[in-house]
């Protein structure tokens, strides 16, 4: 890719879009950044993006201008029940466009029991049918949702989840990052038509995750496993929505039989580094788990 290519990055304020757009201008790459809420656009303008307000939920808001001298597309969605029609909004604004950029898509590794993972596949079997160039990452659990339980590290010494004995190779969000920047980027090789599951470098079980934490933090954490309803309680009175609690209720159950208790090579494929592990995860983040609030690029 040259730099007089644009990279369309989708959900560029979320999680990883916003890692991918500013790893891609850091680079010198073009983006041209989607955006639902003008009021978070500022930080990508002061980088050197082009924003573009749409939401995805409303077709009205995408026109085929926004495919105008785009090459590659990181497209993501939330992991609501609207995300097959937002894939398919912009998959439609893409088609019809007349453009072929190369899609990288950011789905996940999950069981199919999950209704997220169920909608997600949807999504990448339209990708697939389109008869444009793809690539399609599926990341199992990120390193990054542990720190739902920093307070509890903090105040209890405990983390509490609902995998009961299960493992899986949990991966850190700043590898996906880094995975998808090198596609998107033409770093990687040859992998259109590919998809990729990624991990970490071990599968483990929150079981570990407290052993890690306890001896990153310097006292002792415990892992109390809780039952799915438990689990589900919290999240829906922390404001979750209920089709997403139960996703991931459901989600759960399938790491707690292990369905992801495995591990691939595919990070030190496509971005050339290795994995992080989970121990260097806590390290990066010891003060948030610590209870003193830090930030790591």
């Amino acid at each position: 890719m040259s730099n007089a290519d644009i990279t369309l990055v989708s959900g560029a304020t979320g999680n990883t879009g916003s890692g991918v757009a500013a790893s891609l201008l850091a680079k010198g790459q073009r983006v041209r950044a989607l955006v639902r809420d003008e009021a978070k656009a500022a930080g990508l303008r002061e980088q050197g993006a082009e924003v573009a307000i749409v939401d995805l939920d409303r077709p009205e808001t995408l026109n085929d201008d926004l495919l105008d001298g785009v090459t590659s597309v990181y497209f993501v969605t939330w992991n609501g029940p609207s995300a097959l029609q937002q894939s398919r909004n912009l998959l439609e604004t893409i088609t019809r466009s007349g453009a072929a950029p190369h899609i990288v898509r950011l789905a996940a590794f999950g069981t199919s029991q999950s209704r997220i993972i169920s909608e997600l596949a949807k999504c990448e079997d339209d990708l697939k049918a389109s008869g444009l160039p793809w690539t399609i990452l599926e990341p199992t659990f990120f390193m990054q949702n542990v720190m739902m339980a920093a307070s509890t590290v903090q105040g209890q010494g405990a983390v509490y989840f609902d995998w009961g004995s299960g493992k899986a190779g949990m991966i850190d969000l700043r590898d996906v990052v880094e995975c998808a920047v090198s596609v998107l980027a033409g770093e990687s090789g040859a992998v259109e038509g590919e998809t990729f599951v990624l991990t970490g470098p071990a599968a483990i079980g929150f079981a570990d995750v407290a052993d890690v934490l306890s001896r990153v933090i310097g006292r002792t954490v415990e892992y109390v496993p809780v039952s799915h309803e438990a689990a589900s309680e919290a999240m829906l009175g922390m404001g979750v929505p209920e089709w997403i609690v139960k996703g991931y209720a459901e989600l759960s159950t399938g790491f707690g039989d292990g369905f992801a208790d495995l591990t691939t090579g595919n990070v030190q494929r496509l971005s050339g580094k290795k994995p992080r592990s989970f121990e260097q995860f806590a390290r990066d983040y010891a003060e948030v788990f610590a209870g003193t609030a830090m930030s790591v690029s």
